[in-house]
Order: C-alpha cells, then sequence, then structure tokens
C-alpha cells in the first residue's frame, strides 16, 4: 500500500518536471517569437514611413505579423493549461 503511493508520488513528480521543462521550452519560444514580432513591426514601421510602392510586400509581412500573433496567443493556452495541471499536481501531492 506505502508502495503504491510512493510510486503515485514518483509518477505525479515526473509529471510535473516535465511539465516544467515543457512550460520552459514554451517560455524561450514565446521570447523568440515576440522579439520576432518587434522586428516585424519595426521593418513595417520603415516600410510605412518610407511611402514605397511594394504593397505587396506589405501585406506579407503584415500577414506573417499575423500568423505570429495567432502562435502566440496558442503559447499563452497551452501555459495557462500547463499552470493549472502543475497546479492540480501541487494540491494532490499536499493532499497526500
Amino acid at each position: 500500500m506505502q508502495q503504491d503511493v510512493i510510486q503515485k508520488i514518483e509518477k505525479v513528480e515526473e509529471k510535473v518536471r516535465q511539465l516544467c521543462q515543457k512550460m520552459e521550452y514554451l517560455k524561450k519560444e514565446n521570447i523568440m517569437l515576440i522579439e520576432e514580432n518587434v522586428k516585424l513591426k519595426q521593418e513595417a514601421e520603415k516600410i510605412r514611413n518610407s511611402g514605397g510602392g511594394q504593397r505587396g510586400r506589405n501585406q506579407e509581412r503584415a500577414e506573417s505579423r499575423n500568423e505570429n500573433g495567432m502562435e502566440s496567443d496558442q503559447m499563452k493556452k497551452a501555459l495557462d493549461k500547463y499552470i493549472v495541471e502543475v497546479d492540480k499536481c501541487i494540491e494532490l501531492i499536499n493532499n497526500m
């Protein structure tokens, strides 16, 4: 009986470690995407200020920026989900 509890705790700990690793990965990816988004915004601003007739390229960059924004929202949702799962794991451990 006690051995089963120990095994369950070890499994929960492993899942928490995996979640922490995933969360760190997602945080780093989110930072990279934010930096890329800033660069794209700066490029778009330069293009707007130059007044060039490159509407096709501007539109491509704007669409790319929108795609990155959507990915960022998805990452935020995934991080929120992981945080909830980690909180549940911590609560389970505290209740044992």
